[in-house]
C-alpha cells in the first residue's frame, strides 16, 4: 500500500496532472487563430509588416499548450511549434486577405476564393532573410514554452 501512495503523492502531497494531448492540441489551435487574428490586426493598423508579432505568436501557443495541455515530454513542444507556425503564416494568409477587400468583396468571399498555395507562396518568396530568423526565434519560443521543466 505505501507504493502505491508513493506513486500517486509528490513531495509537497499534490497530486501531479496528467499529461493531455488532445487538449494541448486544441490549445495550440485556438492559440494560433487567436495570434494569427492579432497579427493581422496590428500588420493592417500599423501599415507595416512587423515580424516581431512572431515572438508574441509564439508565446501565446506555448502558454496555451502548457496550461491546457499539461505536458513535460518533447512532443508539446513540437506541437507548440507547429502551431506557432500555422499563426504566422495565417496572420501573414489574414493580411493578404483584409487588404485585398474591396466594396464588391467582403473579408469572407475575398478569403474564401483565394488560392491558398499560390498566396502563401508569394509571401514565402516576399520575405526577407531576417523574417525567417524572427520566425525561428518565434517557433522555438513556442516549442521551448510549450513544455514544462
Amino acid at each position: 500500500m505505501t507504493q502505491r501512495f508513493a506513486k500517486d503523492v509528490t513531495w509537497d502531497g499534490v497530486r501531479p496532472l496528467e499529461e493531455n494531448i488532445p487538449f494541448g492540441i486544441f490549445a495550440g489551435a485556438i492559440a494560433a487563430a487567436v495570434g494569427a487574428a492579432i497579427w493581422m490586426g496590428i500588420t493592417v493598423a500599423t501599415g507595416m509588416h512587423v515580424g516581431y508579432v512572431a515572438l508574441g505568436v509564439g508565446a501565446l501557443v506555448g502558454l496555451a499548450v502548457r496550461q491546457i495541455g499539461h505536458g513535460n515530454s518533447m512532443i508539446f513542444g513540437i506541437i507548440g511549434a507547429f502551431f506557432t507556425l500555422i499563426g504566422c503564416l495565417g496572420g501573414e494568409v489574414l493580411t493578404v486577405a483584409q487588404l485585398s477587400v474591396t466594396p464588391h468583396h467582403d473579408f469572407y468571399n475575398v478569403l474564401m476564393n483565394m488560392d491558398l498555395v499560390q498566396v502563401i507562396t508569394r509571401i514565402i518568396e516576399k520575405t526577407d532573410p531576417i523574417m525567417y530568423f524572427i520566425y525561428a526565434i518565434g517557433i522555438f519560443e513556442g516549442y521551448k514554452l510549450s513544455m514544462r521543466r
